[in-house]
């Protein structure tokens, strides 16, 4: 026991021994700050990400057609011949929606299940809850949505996932990555008024 102490006695002020200690250290604390902005990054995306689907759904919510364009993937717009055809589109189904008495009045979503970079952009699968009213009760609907950010995620859009599948997903986000799989779909549930 003794001779151990002895040797780290000797060996505690060489400067070989010095020098590798600092280093060590050095090393050790560039790691751990690297660490710790890495997952305050990743912290900051998903805050990112459940503040776009709030607005996204807020807007759906408050028939903001202009925010949902701002929402809306801009392979989308051109697809669809432009924003004035996009808000068109969004004011009928809304419209068709309201004379059903089909009424979007809540919303929850959930942290991201998937998230991938591709190329410029990351993609986030994230479930998401909703809650409508419709004649005679109200439908829950669990479904996920993806979330795509550009621009070093300042800019976020949303695509719904009720008509995708793994089949077409391509045809909307040309750049998905087909390592993520769309979850499988869930029926609606419907609650009677009582």
């Amino acid at each position: 026991m003794f001779w151990r102490f002895l040797v780290l006695d000797i060996f505690a002020y060489h400067p070989k021994f010095i020098y590798f200690m600092k280093k060590s250290f050095q090393n050790i604390s560039l790691l751990l700050l690297s660490l710790f902005f890495s997952f305050q990054s990743f912290a900051q995306v998903e805050i990112d990400i459940q503040e776009a689907a709030k607005s996204y759904y807020n807007a759906k919510m408050c028939d903001d057609y202009q925010t949902l364009l701002k929402f809306t993937y801009p392979d989308v717009i051109e697809k669809a011949g432009g924003p004035e055809n996009v808000i068109k589109a969004l004011e009928l189904i809304h419209e068709t929606q309201r004379k059903k008495g089909f009424v979007l009045q809540e919303f929850k979503s959930k942290p991201h299940i998937q998230l991938t970079e591709t190329g410029e952009e990351t993609h986030a699968i994230v479930p998401v809850t909703t809650i409508s009213k419709v004649p005679g009760g109200k439908v829950i609907t669990e479904s996920h949505i993806i979330v795509v950010g550009v621009e070093e995620n300042t800019r976020w859009y949303i695509i719904e996932t009720t008509s995708l599948d793994d089949g077409n997903i391509k045809k909307v986000l040309a750049s998905w990555d087909n390592t993520m799989l769309l979850p499988f779909k869930k029926a609606p549930i419907f609650k009677e008024d009582k």
